[in-house]
């Protein structure tokens, strides 16, 4: 049985098969309330210039990251990475009428991306899914991918029932070598910024 650092069960989510519920929420929770209450006011908090290129890992059905691709308006570029086979095909569709917006399907460890090639990284909701052990590799991955002085920003769940402590985000962003990170706790969530040295 895996556990995550406080212990506690890690319990792999089946992305490729999910629940009725689950593709529900997917198909009309999170484009009308999740997105417009969430997501939006996350990439607005970015103060993205319109020129940068973004990743977003773990970008599910695209809703986030259409948002990111609407602000990159000035020749930026937004990319989204996934693991399901089944969110990826949904956010491609989702994403079809954005020129500046491509979604790949895979293990960002293993994609062979360009190293230096992103301004920001993004991800919302994403590190407690990955299994623990392979936590730390995910985010030095996403440290290589980044510009010098390129940032990160997230954000997760920290109730005991889903998500994790902001310790062990702060854990992680610090041994994949980030600094100046800032942690906002937000109700249930804690929204974290840092940047790459």
């Amino acid at each position: 049985m895996k556990r995550n650092d406080d212990g506690k069960e890690f319990r792999k989510v089946d992305f490729e098969r999910p629940s009725w519920l689950f593709r529900f929420c997917m198909a009309v929770i999170r484009p009308l309330l999740t997105g417009p209450l969430l997501f939006r006011p996350f990439v607005e908090s970015l103060d993205l210039s319109g020129t940068e290129r973004v990743l977003e890992l773990g970008c599910g059905n695209g809703v986030c990251l259409a948002y990111v691709a609407r602000a990159l308006d000035k020749g930026g570029a937004a990319v989204g990475i996934d693991t399901s086979s089944y969110m990826v095909e949904r956010a491609r569709k989702r994403l079809e009428n954005f020129p500046n917006a491509k979604v790949f399907h895979g293990d960002l460890r293993t994609l062979g991306m360009e190293e230096g090639s992103f301004d920001r990284v993004i991800f919302v909701h994403v590190l407690h899914d990955i299994e623990p052990e392979a936590r730390l590799d995910t985010v030095k991955a996403l440290a290589r991918l980044l510009k010098p002085f390129g940032r990160i920003s997230l954000l997760e769940p920290t109730s005991p029932s889903h998500g994790m402590a902001p310790h062990e985000i702060r854990k992680i962003l610090e041994e994949a070598g980030f600094t100046d990170i800032l942690a906002v706790p937000m109700g249930r969530r804690v929204k974290v910024s840092c940047r790459k040295t």
